[in-house]
């Protein structure tokens, strides 16, 4: 490999470390070692008491539903929805700091160049969600072995949705058999085929709630903000003698914190379901 193509290299590494994406990696990164940081320093501050009360109302309501078999994945299920609540939170903050800025003409907050929220980019939410579903793929492998894992999405043999047993010295039964076995087989790896549509389709349903719901509140925010410089603002002065852009925005603030909550909660609830789920179905 010559210099020139190792230097292009490293400039492609500093530009995809300091990208507004990256930025944000780092910031939740941050945030949440402040978090671990503070609960070790101040055990006894009411900060730690309220997430140790967050923390042992999930740990109990998560524990319900995978059972108490299954303790082995609720560490990541936990893992998850505070990774989530962190970022969901960090980009009410974000969507809360940033009209304060210039809007480009784009429409676009002008400091969303240098930063960007982990749950805003829908890579990151694709990301979570493909992990979540190689956990839930990986423990079916580990729980049922390899062969029946493997054979519960591709039944060659059939799986006897079918039954029916030729009698002995038959012919007529046995050429009864034959076509009812194929079909039996041809039914089984179509329910196959459906059940790996339906782990690529947890994947795009999971990323895509996720984001569609916490950036419909950045939306509505910058709509308003240009509503401000305009009609809006003359209107609901004139008509109220209050700025109504001023006033709604803190109630679509609050709505965002409450659904930055809720989608925290979602995404890990459908998480543990799937996992219990296909777990159950396996069997």
């Amino acid at each position: 490999m010559s210099f020139m193509h190792l230097e292009q290299i490293l400039q492609e590494i500093q530009i995809f470390l300091l990208s507004s994406s990256m930025i944000g990696v780092f910031v939740t990164i941050f945030l949440l070692y402040s978090i671990k940081s503070i609960m070790h320093f101040f055990p006894h501050s009411t900060f730690t008491l309220i997430v140790e009360l967050i923390f042992e109302k999930a740990y109990a309501f998560f524990e319900d539903i995978l059972w108490k078999k299954h303790a082995n994945i609720l560490p990541y299920i936990l893992s998850l929805f505070f990774l989530l609540l962190t970022v969901n939170i960090l980009w009410v903050l974000w969507d809360f700091i940033a009209p304060i800025f210039w809007i480009t003409s784009e429409g676009e907050f002008a400091l969303a160049e240098y930063f960007q929220t982990p749950s805003s980019d829908l890579s990151f939410n694709l990301a979570v969600a493909i992990v979540s579903i190689v956990l839930l793929i990986s423990l079916q492998f580990i729980h049922f072995w390899v062969k029946k894992s493997l054979y519960s999405y591709f039944p060659i043999y059939g799986k006897g949705y079918l039954s029916y047993t030729p009698k002995k010295g038959s012919i007529l039964s046995l050429l009864l058999f034959i076509p009812i076995k194929l079909f039996d087989v041809v039914l089984s790896m179509f329910l196959a085929l459906l059940d790996i549509v339906g782990l690529l389709a947890k994947i795009i349903s999971l990323s895509f709630r996720l984001y569609g719901n916490m950036i419909s509140g950045g939306v509505l925010l910058v709509l308003l903000v240009w509503a401000q410089w305009s009609f809006t603002q003359k209107m609901t002065e004139f008509m109220g003698g209050i700025n109504f852009p001023v006033i709604f925005p803190l109630l679509l603030y609050a709505q965002s914190l409450l659904v930055a909550c809720i989608q925290a909660m979602v995404f890990s609830l459908l998480v543990a379901i799937f996992i219990r789920v296909s777990q159950l179905e396996a069997s």
